[in-house]
This record gives C-alpha cells, sequence and structure tokens, in this order.
C-alpha cells in the first residue's frame, strides 16, 4: 500500500509518496523533480544531495548549475542550450537542460498515483507523467503532446543523479559495444569520437574500463552516448557498496538511446553516475538531427513511454 502526503524538502514545498520499502519526495514546483529516493531496508538515499538547510529554485532561463544538480530532472525538449532551426519556431532559444526543469508543474494527488503536467513557454507542448510504487519499483508513465499544426523536433531523457561509490558496475544489454563522445573531458577527450565498451582505447594508448565508476577525483567527467539504439530496454547499476541493484526499465521503441553522465568530482566535486535513457542523442536537438538519432513530434501528435526505477539489493544482477 503506498500512502501519499504533502511534506516539505529543505525549505520547499514536496509531495511524497511511501510504502514498506520507499520514500520518494518529488517537487511539483521545482520542475517536478524526484529530489529523494530513500531505500528502506537500509536508510540510504540513492540520489545525490547538496549540504545545507535552504535552496533556491533557479529561473527557468537560468544555465543549468550546481543548485540544480540534486535528485532526478527531467530533461525536455532539449538537454544542452542551442536555437531550434526550422519554421515556425527558427531562431528560438532552447534553455540548458530544458525549460520544464525549473517551471512549476500541476498535479493531482489521487489514491495510488501522483499525476503531475506542464506546458511549455516557448514551445506549444503539454507533458505530463503519473507517479507510482509497486514495492521495490518506482513507475513513471510519460504522454507528450504537440499542439502546433508543425511537427516539433524534442528530445526527452531521465538526468537521476545516483550516489556513485568506487566500482560501481554498469551493465547494458548484450549488443550495445560502442559509444560516441558528446561533452569532451579528461578522458574522453574529443567530441564525436567513438570507442569501444566496455575497454575503450583512449587518445594517450591508455585503456578506459567504461563499465565501473572509477575513483572520486581520478576520472574527471565523462557524456556520451551508446552509438546505436538500445538492442533492450533496460541498463543496471550494481552499488557494492550498498549490495544494491537500480535498474532502470524503458520501451526501445520510444525511447530507444541511453546516455551517460559520469561524473568522478570533475565537476561540482559531485561523485554521481546518471543513466540517461532518452528519446534522442547528443544532448541538443540540433545535434541529434546531424548526427541521425533525433527524436520528433507529430502535429498535433503524442508520444507515450514509460520509466521503472527498480532496487533490489543482493548479488549482482546480470539483466533485468
Amino acid at each position: 500500500m503506498t500512502e501519499i502526503s504533502y511534506g516539505t524538502y529543505k525549505n520547499i514545498d514536496a509531495v511524497v509518496l511511501e510504502n514498506a520499502d520507499l520514500r520518494v519526495t518529488l517537487l511539483p514546483q521545482w520542475g517536478s523533480k524526484i529530489v529523494s529516493i530513500i531505500y528502506k531496508p537500509d536508510a540510504h538515499d540513492v540520489l545525490w544531495q547538496e549540504p545545507g538547510e535552504e535552496i533556491c529554485i533557479p529561473a527557468d532561463d537560468a544555465p543549468y548549475g550546481r543548485t540544480d544538480s540534486i535528485g532526478f530532472d527531467e530533461m525536455f525538449p532539449t538537454i544542452s542550450r542551442c536555437f531550434y532551426e526550422n519554421a515556425p519556431w527558427t531562431g528560438i532559444e532552447m534553455q540548458d537542460h530544458g525549460e520544464v526543469r525549473a517551471l512549476p508543474w500541476t498535479y493531482e494527488m489521487n489514491r495510488d498515483n501522483v499525476r503531475l503536467w506542464v506546458h511549455g513557454l516557448r514551445f506549444p507542448y503539454r507533458l505530463e507523467k503519473t507517479i507510482r510504487l509497486n514495492g521495490t519499483t518506482i513507475s513513471i508513465d510519460y504522454t507528450a503532446a504537440n499542439l502546433s499544426p508543425a511537427d516539433l523536433d524534442y528530445i526527452w531523457a531521465a538526468h537521476p543523479l545516483f550516489n556513485a561509490s568506487p566500482d560501481m558496475e554498469l551493465t547494458v544489454p548484450p549488443g550495445m559495444n560502442s559509444i560516441i563522445n558528446a561533452v569532451p573531458g579528461a578522458t574522453l577527450s574529443s567530441y564525436g569520437k567513438q570507442y569501444h565498451f566496455p575497454q575503450a582505447a583512449l587518445d594517450n594508448g591508455a585503456a578506459c574500463d567504461l563499465a565501473h565508476m572509477p575513483a572520486r577525483g581520478t576520472g574527471g567527467y565523462q557524456k556520451y552516448y551508446f552509438r546505436e539504439k538500445v538492442t533492450e530496454g533496460w541498463c543496471l547499476l550494481y552499488d557494492p557498496a550498498h549490495r544494491l541493484n537500480i535498474g532502470l526499465v524503458f520501451p526501445k521503441e520510444t525511447v530507444p538511446y541511453l546516455g551517460m553522465w559520469v561524473n568522478a568530482g570533475g565537476w561540482g566535486d559531485q561523485y554521481v553516475i546518471a543513466p540517461e535513457p532518452a528519446s534522442g542523442a547528443m544532448d541538443r536537438v540540433d545535434a541529434a538531427k546531424l548526427w541521425g538519432m533525433n527524436s520528433v513530434l507529430p502535429a498535433h501528435g503524442s508520444r507515450s513511454w514509460f520509466l521503472q526505477i527498480v532496487l533490489q539489493t543482493g548479488e549482482r544482477m546480470l539483466s533485468l
């Protein structure tokens, strides 16, 4: 049984979903961010937090910064800032990490779920999601609707900043053996360069194990996508410090790409790992089109998809 109630997160009003296994806190007025996921068996918050007793909600057009980078954000209709290319919105700026991550969402609390929705400011869309708990699984159902008579290029991506531990392991379905670098960094230095997964040969001749979290302070940060569409709709993290599997499940037909943000202290001194199931790739809608990894909301049409976050204690799982 799930209890749904009002609560607070620091100085911000919150909605809390709670059952025997999980306590999930979300912030409707701040992008519907899931700010905390407490796994009750070991009282562990699987999401990254920042210190301090108060926090300020950023403006929707503010660059993504350290204040934002807690919990799990929805990124829509882009990830990185860019300018829309096609009429009737040619030249309109698309906000960093997407405008919905800072907008207030309307919501309703139902018997066993919370439904939330938001309308775009710069583009005519409606994004809706419904969150429910089932044991140790968080289920989120999404629908994005295009309210205009023109096709709309977009990217939706999940952005859950999971607390990392040394040697935390990433498992992906068979056949996903190649990645493409989306952000130049200290380890994967060249934008657009393809590497083998999980053992990548770096520019300096060294090898990099992309399937395991580097030690804090040693790996900088990495952002990459698997080059091809996912062969199956899941990925897994295994946290050896807590003997905890964290799985993400999604439909490969409507969420065909998987990005990875790995931060070993190179940005904001954070130690996090974020698998990012996504409708498109390479972080910007214009770049996604150039790489042939884009997604489109048809005129007066919609797309629906889901995301499940599955938590399970025990030995490392090999698949979902």
